[in-house]
């Protein structure tokens, strides 16, 4: 199964969809510290800390914009790309927007807009950050793991990004290099997984990883720029920092799912977490006291379990994406001399990263207060339901909502930052950051989605034995008619819960006349499926009856309950074949939920770079091969 078949939303891009790792990748650059020399890194490095530090307040790992007007920050950009292979001459287009972003910093400078010193960035959003692994110890070293994260909403032209890592003293009076990255992408700009440094960092005396990252990114179609600094610390302890997720999580353990899933509206078994009552019951779309966890012990019906349960704080919001979140940060041990917290930096932070798409949500409730009372302790136990519904972007200036109905039935990456300062019996503190990505970390290997598609209560669907029945009468085990031939399969789970949003009522030319929710599949006459929300009129459909004509496509608010079936075991839909995953609602043949979540998944873009690409980036790519080979 390919990792985000199931799931889906439409999406309206202003740029094409890239997924992970197509033909969008020009490839790696060639390393930074191997074009510019290491001297000039680590002065430019200095000079970017000051700004940092000034601009940011130390939230470690989080970016700033770099302000072009400023001769040392320019000079700085200019010196990574040409450590990294980037000039003029191979890169003709980049160059010349750089060119001209320069210009406009310069002109807003001189006409004393000091907003415009602080962020290059517009409405489209991009989010730049740093990760950072708790790091092994082998021997007296302690070897880290590091890369940049640059998710630009719904991608971009072009996307640049490095990294460099440096072996420092704590007053960082002593740095040298000790790793470099750097890549870029065309049409896209979601991931860069392959931009990676591993610095080995001395153990025995007070040293620290310092890193560093640049991002550049460009929209052509709206001709507009981010560029970005950000910078992260850890100090190398001999038993380094280490963060440990207990939620999310699967339901089931080894249940192979790809996903833990969150059914804040509706949901059934399959759901790990769901929108709970007071009763522990799934609240459908009435206020919800919570989110909790599926209580395994019960398998007729879904039910939260109660030692897993995640109060909301304040009211609760429908429309707002809700993870429960519990971790235990330890701050590691250096000679045997266990760390204690001392200070909780900015840059603690979580994040819904969606990798399809582009752009990040962040909570909009920092982790500080939550680690706050973990002050003067070695660990921080912490144990709350995040709510991450606002659109990351430098300055808070994207905006892309986070709300549920914008990442339904997409697979989202859950990330986690740790950043405080520790003291482990020296005489001054020392930073500890740890990232966690729990898609790609091996102790998780899984991300997040929520989900939605369904019927209004009362719905009739057809069983083996002939019986037409209302949707909420089904249990799972049931066999329902699929199709016109009579064929069957079994229900394997049910789904239950309430509708925000308008339903779409339908009427065709032979009587016919159902309630869905908007992105519940219809069978077209030539055997698609389209979701209801955008049918209309005359648009000719599959029912019991054959081929109808719809007559109306209205709208209606809806406070009832809903429904759906995931349909067919294993073995069933392996000899059904594909989209074999439908049933007559009402008369007309729909698809199950699984059929919802594969219709409205997003969707990449198969198309050669070349035809997603911008022509005026085009000579940029095509050098891009010549100046790459042989110089990582």
């Amino acid at each position: 199964m390919k990792l985000y078949s199931r799931f889906s939303v439409p999406v309206t891009a202003a740029l094409p969809l890239v997924a992970l790792a197509t033909s969008a990748w020009a490839g790696a650059l060639r390393a930074p510290d191997r074009g510019l020399d290491r001297a000039t890194l680590v002065e430019d490095s200095q000079y970017m800390r000051r700004v940092f530090e000034a601009k940011s307040r130390g939230a470690t790992g989080e970016a700033i914009a770099i302000d072009l007007a400023d001769p040392g920050q320019y000079r700085f950009v200019m010196n990574r790309l040409r450590g990294s292979g980037k000039s003029a001459a191979n890169s003709p287009k980049l160059f010349q927007r750089l060119g001209m972003a320069r210009e406009k910093a310069l002109a807003r400078k001189a006409g004393g807009a000091e907003a415009s010193l602080t962020s290059l960035v517009n409405n489209w959003g991009c989010d730049h950050f740093l990760t950072l692994t708790r790091g092994v110890t082998t021997a007296n070293l302690r070897t880290y793991t590091s890369n940049p994260w640059a998710s630009c909403l719904n991608g971009a032209s072009y996307v640049y990004t490095d990294i460099v890592a440096y072996n420092s003293n704590l007053p960082e009076t002593d740095s040298s290099v000790v790793d470099s990255a750097s890549g870029e992408e065309y049409a896209a700009g979601q991931s860069f997984e392959d931009v990676v440094v591993r610095p080995a960092i001395p153990i025995n005396q007070d040293r620290q990883v310092i890193l560093d990252t640049m991002m550049i990114a460009m929209n052509e179609n709206t001709g507009e720029e981010v560029v970005t600094f950000a910078r992260g610390a850890s100090a190398a302890t001999t038993a380094g920092a280490d963060l440990t997720m207990q939620h999310p999580r699967l339901s089931v353990p080894g249940s192979m799912k790809f996903n833990t899933e969150l059914c804040q509206m509706r949901g059934g078994i399959d759901c790990d977490y769901a929108a709970v009552s007071n009763t522990l019951a799934p609240s459908g779309s009435n206020p919800a006291t919570g989110v909790a966890l599926r209580n395994t012990a019960v398998t007729t019906s879904w039910v939260g379990d109660a030692a897993n349960n995640f109060p909301v704080s304040g009211a609760w919001q429908p429309t707002h994406v809700y993870v429960p979140t519990q971790f235990t940060f330890n701050a590691g041990s250096k000679n045997g001399v266990q760390c204690v917290i001392k200070e909780i930096m900015p840059g603690s932070k979580v994040r819904l990263v969606k990798p399809v798409t582009g752009g990040t949500c962040m909570s909009q409730m920092d982790l500080a207060p939550a680690l706050a009372s973990s002050i003067n302790a070695t660990s921080a136990n912490v144990k709350i339901l995040s709510d991450l519904s606002r659109e990351t972007s430098i300055a808070g200036t994207g905006t892309e909502s986070c709300a549920t109905q914008a990442v339904i039935n997409q697979a989202v990456e859950y990330v986690i930052t740790v950043s405080t300062k520790v003291n482990c019996g020296t005489a001054a503190n020392t930073p500890a950051t740890v990232t966690v990505r729990m898609m790609s970390d091996e102790r998780y290997r899984y991300g997040l989605m929520v989900w939605n598609s369904c019927m209004a209560e009362g719905t009739k669907v057809v069983l083996a034995d002939g019986r037409t029945v209302p949707v909420e009468q089904v249990k799972r085990g049931a066999r329902i008619v699929t199709n016109a031939k009579g064929e069957t399969l079994t229900v394997t789970d049910v789904q239950v819960g309430g509708e925000l949003e308008p339903m779409v009522n339908l009427v065709d030319d032979k009587g016919h006349k159902v309630s869905l929710t908007d992105k519940h599949p219809v069978i077209m006459a030539d055997g698609k499926a389209v979701a209801a929300g955008k049918l209309k009129v005359n648009d000719l459909v599959s029912t019991r009856d054959g081929v109808a004509a719809l007559t109306s496509v209205t709208r209606e608010k809806y406070a009832g309950k809903v429904y759906n079936f995931n349909l067919g075991t294993a073995a069933e839909l392996a000899r059904a074949g594909k989209d074999a995953n439908t049933l007559f609602a009402n008369g007309f043949r729909v698809g199950d939920n699984k059929m919802q979540g594969d219709l409205t998944a997003p969707v990449a873009d198969s198309r050669d770079v070349l035809e997603r690409l911008p022509a005026s980036w085009h000579q940029d790519f095509a050098h891009s091969a010549a100046f790459v080979a042989g110089q990582r």
